[in-house]
């Protein structure tokens, strides 16, 4: 709403919370894990590796293991019922998305793009445990969004988008 208040931010050092470190290292696990369900990318070896490596993090607890387990299985369920009904389905993980056509210098990092003919969502994981966030009306969801338009557009001709916020630690799901 206030693209001058970014440049106005930097002139401050950047300090992070416990809950945005914590926040940030729900994302990392959550990637990983989507990515040995969703991709091929990794070797099963690789996979079990990393994951092991994260599970160490003083960061990592059982119960967040849980809460982003239930948050790759609903992203899993959006993805795999997709592509059965459109083989040509495909996932982005942590993709950036450049919206800069409508914000200067706008860009973010969907955490989940899935594309499919005709149709685009957004999935966005919220780790925190305050107030529940709403994808409508969401103006972060709506420029990623665009954003991802403007990436995939040229692939399909989009008439529905969906954008989704999963806050698995408060069982919401936001469409």
């Amino acid at each position: 709403s206030c693209p001058p208040s970014a440049t106005l931010e930097e002139q401050f050092p950047e300090s992070k919370s416990e809950y945005a470190a914590e926040g940030t290292f729900a994302h990392t696990l959550a990637e990983h894990l989507l990515r040995g369900y969703l991709t091929t990318e990794l070797k099963p070896s690789t996979y079990k590796k990393r994951l092991a490596e994260l599970q160490k993090d003083p960061l990592y607890s059982q119960s967040m293991m849980e809460y982003i387990d239930q948050y790759k299985t609903i992203v899993g369920e959006k993805y795999l019922t997709l592509k059965k009904e459109y083989p040509d389905t495909f996932v982005m993980l942590e993709q950036r998305l450049d919206f800069s056509d409508w914000v200067p210098d706008g860009f973010g990092t969907g955490d989940v793009v899935i594309v499919a003919p005709g149709m685009i969502e957004i999935v966005d994981l919220k780790y925190g445990q305050g107030v529940p966030v709403s994808a409508v009306g969401n103006t972060q969801m709506r420029l990623y969004a665009l954003g991802a338009i403007n990436e995939f557009g040229m692939l399909y001709d989009f008439d529905r988008v969906r954008m989704t916020i999963i806050q698995p630690r408060l069982d919401s799901i936001s469409e």
